[in-house]
């Protein structure tokens, strides 16, 4: 749904909130070239792409361990490893993939205190180590072209110039009391930060940038935007609603100002 939506010319491409990097890779299929600055507050997911660019093959194998004593006993196992903490690198990484692969619905939530709190998915085998894609990952990542950075979205006013693409995915506005979900570090992503994100793409929009925002069908999102961005309802399907009949019939919006 997304695809039809990049513009058909741009500078370079940043992503202030890189999550799992899907529109980044799309791009670079397209383009193997393309100058990227990717950031993500969440260091952890940073360190893991970092780790998958230069040192996977040793992840690859901590990974293959983390699947031996998985099949053992997934229970008993899963949170075993929920609760460790390692300060290993590599074991750092492995461990936020391992817990992503096996945990409900790849949900990825951590608490007030920053620890991850998301429950044992119901999997009989689970694609732990997905070894091609990782090597694929790695061999993307090691462009020169392709800056990786752990810091706040605000940073970008310093960076994108004029014609530059801009794609902000953050954490998406509750659509309801109940569904307030914004819980991907320990600091939520509050009514305040979507206000300072806007004003940041009302100032980018400035200088010439081309930004496209993603976000849920809220009302909160829709008057914080001026007139002249243009408003798109799309449709999607909910990933991980533990009822898979409400899984369907969403929308989300994407929000553009070109």
């Amino acid at each position: 749904m997304i695809e039809k939506h990049i513009p058909a010319n741009f500078g370079a491409y940043f992503e202030p909130f890189l999550g799992g990097g899907a529109l980044l890779f799309h791009l670079l299929t397209k383009n193997p070239s393309l100058k990227c600055n990717v950031s993500d507050l969440n260091s952890d997911l940073v360190l893991a792409y970092v780790v998958i660019r230069d040192r996977v093959k040793e992840l690859i194998m901590s990974l293959e361990n983390h699947a031996k004593d998985y099949q053992k006993n997934p229970d008993s196992y899963y949170y075993s490893v929920r609760e460790n903490e390692p300060t290993n690198h590599i074991e750092k990484v492995s461990r936020l993939l391992f817990l992503n692969r096996t945990c409900f619905n790849g949900l990825y939530r951590v608490n007030s205190k920053g620890k991850f709190n998301v429950p044992l998915g119901r999997y009989s085998n689970p694609n732990i180590v997905n070894e091609e894609n990782l090597l694929s990952v790695s061999h993307t990542l090691q462009s020169k072209r392709i800056q990786i950075y752990s810091h706040d979205f605000s940073s970008i006013l310093g960076q994108a110039k004029k014609n530059d693409f801009v794609y902000f995915d953050p954490p998406y506005q509750p659509v309801s009391k109940t569904a307030n979900f914004t819980g991907y570090t320990d600091r939520n992503f509050s009514y305040g930060d979507l206000e300072m994100l806007v004003d940041i793409s009302e100032k980018l929009s400035q200088k010439g940038c081309k930004v496209l925002h993603s976000n849920s069908k809220s009302k909160d999102v829709t008057d914080l935007f001026s007139s002249k961005w243009k408003i798109i309802e799309i449709p999607v399907n909910r990933a991980i609603n533990s009822d898979s009949a409400k899984r369907t019939g969403h929308t989300e919006l994407l929000i553009k100002n070109y």
